[in-house]
């Protein structure tokens, strides 16, 4: 808005976009929402290009935050920066430079040096949203507005699936995206009655379906499927199994100074080391997160988890030595 500010003959959305760093789509997106938020934007054309103006030129942002709330917000654009490109990141930024304009030379040298007083590193490397700001765009009008959206989607074996899905949230897990909602057969069927869940990255298109409208059921509570450190829980939960792990004494400290699961039980041993117990639907996640502690972390149960995790460090073992053997015959024709 303040980018139309001062601006009575208007300005063409490419301008704006330009000139706030974000994608044309967003431009047209915020314009659209001014309406709601009672700032009447005329549309118009500029050499043929769309463009905007303020029917009220007086409105400006006078909103005052104190500078731990900058701080706050410096902070949580950082952490959306694992999402650039995609909407979600260019609001981040669009907020910031709307409140830019009231804010004072001093505020303005605080924010600059306040930039690098916080910064956020993911563990593990992040997934990558560029070209993907349509689909972020269509799912975020089917949560916010309750629309249907039809879809095609890449599934783990490569395949492609289309369908239609009434979302009811997004997640970050893990620093990617997720879609959590119930699959319909058509828009004007009823839904599934299990959630699926759907990662960002792998829809290659997604619309919304026009004149449809869908109620999240009553049973749905998203703080349901924030339980894990290892899995969105979606699923019939009687699959569930319960999951025991034991830590080394030289590892106990770490493994009690963080939750895991909201559910969990530690059990302390005589020597030290600690029992990690918690119920978990898919164990593939578990089996990996056992690993990563090497000789520091023993599954216990179930037995699926046990086997698994022995068979990968079976697997791996006997890779290593294939390559020692590879070496040495090598050294030996030389």
């Amino acid at each position: 808005m303040n980018a139309l500010t001062g601006h009575p003959n208007g300005r063409t959305v490419n301008e704006l976009a330009t000139e706030l760093g974000v994608s044309v789509s967003t431009i047209k997106r915020d314009l659209g929402q001014f309406g709601a938020a009672g700032i009447e934007v005329e549309r118009m054309l500029i050499d043929g290009r769309a463009a905007a103006r303020l029917a009220d030129d007086r409105h400006r942002s006078l909103v005052s935050i104190t500078r731990r709330e900058r701080y706050t917000l410096l902070a949580t654009r950082r952490m959306f920066d694992v999402f650039a490109g995609t909407p979600l990141a260019e609001d981040i930024r669009s907020l910031l430079e709307k409140l830019a304009p009231g804010t004072t030379t001093q505020q303005r040298e605080e924010i600059a040096s306040d930039r690098d007083c916080f910064a956020y590193v993911p563990e593990g490397g992040i997934k990558r949203y560029r070209g993907k700001e349509d689909v972020l765009d269509a799912i975020q009008t089917g949560i916010l507005k309750r629309r249907v959206l039809s879809y095609a989607y890449k599934t783990a074996r490569g395949g492609t699936k289309k369908g239609y899905l009434a979302p009811f949230s997004m997640v970050m897990f893990k620093h990617g995206l997720y879609v959590i909602g119930r699959t319909l057969h058509d828009p004007s069927s009823r839904m599934s009655t299990d959630e699926d869940i759907f990662a960002v990255e792998r829809f290659t298109s997604v619309d919304v379906v026009r004149k449809t409208s869908f109620e999240v059921p009553s049973d749905f509570k998203l703080d349901d499927k924030l339980v894990s450190a290892f899995e969105l829980p979606v699923g019939d939960l009687k699959l569930a199994r319960r999951v025991v792990v034991e830590f080394t004494a030289e590892r106990a400290t770490y493994v009690r100074a963080r939750e895991w699961h909201k559910h969990q039980t530690l059990h302390e041993q005589p020597d030290g080391s600690v029992r990690l117990s918690f119920t978990c639907i898919n164990l593939a996640p578990v089996v990996s997160w056992v690993l990563e502690w090497g000789p520091h972390a023993l599954a216990l149960e179930p037995s699926e988890l046990v086997d698994a995790v022995a068979r990968e460090i079976a697997e791996t073992n006997a890779r290593y030595q294939q390559r020692e053997r590879r070496k040495h015959r090598g050294a030996a024709a030389t």
